[in-house]
């Protein structure tokens, strides 16, 4: 009886520890993309939009990947915090850039892959925030959502709540070029 009490008493310690290690593995992965996010402009768009759109629990974005992922350069990437009462996933999905977009809407066309999935039955929740100006006449904040088609955010912030309602640490991110927009 003791052993059993004891080999279980293992295992639910080891899944914890999993799950904290799959945050943990999470959170690197994701720190090192956010931060190639790239500045890049929208060809044949009036008004040359740059190709950045920061929702709560979904980024879209345009960053340099390494060459072994599909011979590396400019990539259009989501991911998306998919959040529903029986399972929560990370999905990542991504495409060459082409001069022919206009958006993200070739994105819907890919397949994905799912980054995390049952290995977040600690997590409650995982959001994004983004900090920066709104316009020049504002001084920069935290917003749940970026909108500004001229600029990325000067940061941007995962926040990960358990379901033991312990905050995991925040981790915040500044993309590689974003105090302005080139090309």
């Amino acid at each position: 009886g003791g052993l059993r009490l004891g080999v279980r008493s293992w295992d639910a310690s080891q899944k914890q520890v999993d799950s904290l290690n799959t945050v943990r593995s999470l959170e690197n992965f994701l720190r090192r993309e956010l931060s190639l996010t790239y500045p890049y402009l929208w060809k044949n768009v009036p008004g040359r939009r740059v190709a950045f759109l920061g929702e709560r629990h979904k980024l879209s974005f345009v960053a340099q990947l390494p060459s072994r992922v599909g011979g590396g350069g400019l990539y259009v990437i989501s991911v998306e915090m998919e959040q529903s009462s029986k399972v929560q996933r990370i999905v990542w999905k991504h495409l060459p850039v082409s001069s022919q977009m206009q958006d993200f809407s070739a994105l819907a066309e890919t397949s994905e892959m799912v980054l995390a999935a049952s290995e977040l039955g600690n997590v409650e929740e995982i959001w994004l925030t983004y900090f920066g100006r709104e316009n020049e006449s504002v001084a920069p904040r935290w917003l749940d959502r970026w909108e500004n088609s001229t600029r990325l955010p000067m940061l941007i912030r995962v926040q990960v709540k358990l379901s033991n309602n312990a905050q995991w640490p925040d981790f915040v991110v500044a993309p590689m070029l974003s105090s302005g927009v080139t090309r």
